[in-house]
């Protein structure tokens, strides 16, 4: 569809300060070479199902996978009764697994080492687009996560999730949006064509999808007490190894949600951290969309998150004030805000990174 927009929508307010508390944040994606894991093994007296390494996905895939999980232990139980799991890791796939497994009448128990606040899930900027992710999965499996996931959120709208429709403007097709448009055509809106996109300083044309933003600050808290409330225990635990989860746990079921900690706990060497730096900018109400050039902005009503940077290979989590302030400084320059910045070679956009954010790359028939 081609449609001609003149009128502008707000543009944002790019004044930061990246001294004040909490303006930079930094988080590293659990991205798994190759594809991510979803898969059992029956190991030590233990059934074992891992569910990690979705890198920038792991929110959007989230109740998907869950419901993967939810499958392979439900048929576990058919040949092997048991009554409690434990799942490892307190993350959206922690939690989401966690949730689904409560409808097979099991207790749970999960285990973690973080805080809530400190997971990557909660740093996340929430957008719902399957991006920065590999996947070797059949295709009939992968669109059954996708739909599910997407279709799970879009029925939490309004029932205080945090999750609401937004329109996603591009100055070009947005890899992790096409993906789904070309695996589940009418999943999603159709993506429209714009001579232009509707803001300050932009006479290029564009395209207009409709997703959902999910803020995860709502999101997971939400789903922590309603996991509280249903009887799940949270345990804080660290483990230093995967002999340490067999001495201390005492569930036959374990499910493995532990994301970077994989790596070690596992010995999963396709596991790679892609670190990201995010600003985050004052509520600004009046924006009402999201907007993907230079970066990404996100407008939540806790912040104006902005992010673009994949360091792959980086798993410190040490703040970076300067590159906050430079992220911000890319993406006002597409507005006209401030005279155009070079593109940074580990910014989200640099041709450089494109096999790693585009997750069609990895798709097969």
């Amino acid at each position: 569809m081609h449609v001609r927009e003149l009128i502008n929508l707000p543009t944002p307010d790019f004044s930061f300060d990246p001294s004040v508390p909490g303006a930079c944040v930094t988080g590293v994606r659990p991205y798994r070479k190759g594809t991510f894991r979803l898969n059992y093994e029956q190991t030590s007296g233990r059934f074992i199902v891992h569910n990690y390494g979705h890198g920038g996905a792991g929110i959007s895939l989230s109740w998907g996978c869950a419901a993967k999980v939810k499958d392979m232990v439900r048929q576990f139980l058919t040949t092997s009764p048991q009554t409690e799991a434990a799942v490892l890791g307190a993350g959206v796939m922690g939690l989401t697994a966690a949730t689904m497994l409560l409808d097979l009448g099991l207790k749970i128990r999960i285990f973690s080492d973080r805080k809530l606040t400190d997971t990557t899930s909660f740093k996340a900027g929430g957008q719902w687009a399957v991006s920065v992710v590999e996947t070797a999965m059949n295709q009939q499996d992968l669109k059954a996560i996708i739909k599910t996931s997407y279709t799970t959120f879009k029925d939490s709208i309004g029932k205080g999730f945090g999750v609401c429709e937004r329109p996603n403007y591009c100055p070009k097709p947005a890899d992790g949006l096409e993906m789904v448009l070309n695996l589940l055509p009418g999943l999603l809106p159709a993506r429209r064509r714009l001579d232009r996109l509707p803001f300050q300083n932009h006479t290029q044309l564009g395209f207009l999808y409709q997703t959902l933003l999910i803020e995860p600050p709502i999101f997971l808290p939400r789903l922590k007490s309603d996991l509280e409330a249903r009887g799940v225990t949270f345990v804080d635990k660290k483990f230093a190894s995967k002999a340490d989860i067999f001495a201390t746990v005492p569930q036959k079921i374990i499910i493995n949600c532990t994301g970077m900690g994989a790596k070690k706990l596992w010995n999963d060497t396709e596991m790679v951290g892609v670190r990201g730096y995010l600003a985050m900018l004052p509520a600004q109400p009046a924006l009402q969309y999201l907007y993907s050039r230079n970066g990404y902005l996100f407008p939540r009503s806790d912040h104006v998150v902005i992010g673009g940077t994949t360091d792959r290979g980086k798993e410190d989590e040490d703040l970076n004030p300067a590159k906050c302030k430079e992220l911000v400084d890319v993406i006002a320059a597409a507005f006209g805000q401030l005279a155009p910045v070079p593109m940074p070679i580990d910014h989200i956009d640099h041709p450089r990174n494109r096999r790693l954010v585009d997750p069609r790359l990895s798709v097969s028939d």
